[in-house]
């Protein structure tokens, strides 16, 4: 099945999102990660979800209650600094919660934290360390993405 989506980045690619019992499902458990682009401490937040990653991205920006929309209720630049979002599928295996939580404490001992960092705070959740080699990789990826700043500041 395929069919042209406009302009999300898909050629010819359809997605199938399924509602059962007013649920959605399938749609898996999620790790994210707001970043400033190419900022020496890019990460601005770290979150988590059950629904698909662009949908709690458009929430945060958009949603006038302060418990959803909690990215710009925290951090009100984000609507209109450029922003990366790095979306994360989280192994069914693991708790979703204990991957953010190790994450958020990997992303804090490599000073990958924003001093304006608007999430959970590091420490807060005692990681399972079965999420560790997932966390380390996610932070890796965290690492790689923000790279160098460039004099453009982009």
């Amino acid at each position: 099945m395929s069919a042209a989506l406009g302009n999300w980045g898909m050629d010819n690619e359809a997605i199938l999102l399924q509602v059962r019992d007013g649920e959605l499902v399938g749609v898996g458990s999620w790790v994210y990660v707001w970043l400033r682009p190419s900022t020496d401490q890019p990460v601005i937040y770290v979150g988590s979800t059950g629904v698909p990653p662009v949908v709690r991205t458009w929430l945060h920006l958009h949603d006038d209650d302060p418990d959803v929309g909690r990215v710009v209720a925290r951090y009100p630049d984000a609507a209109h600094e450029a922003m990366d979002v790095l979306a994360f599928s989280v192994p069914r295996h693991l708790s979703r919660s204990a991957v953010k939580a190790a994450l958020i404490d990997l992303l804090d001992t490599r000073g990958l934290l924003s001093d304006r960092y608007a999430g959970d705070q590091p420490g807060l959740l005692t990681p399972d360390g079965g999420a560790s080699p997932t966390a380390e990789w996610m932070a890796d990826q965290v690492a790689a993405h923000s790279g160098p700043a460039r004099p453009d500041g982009r």
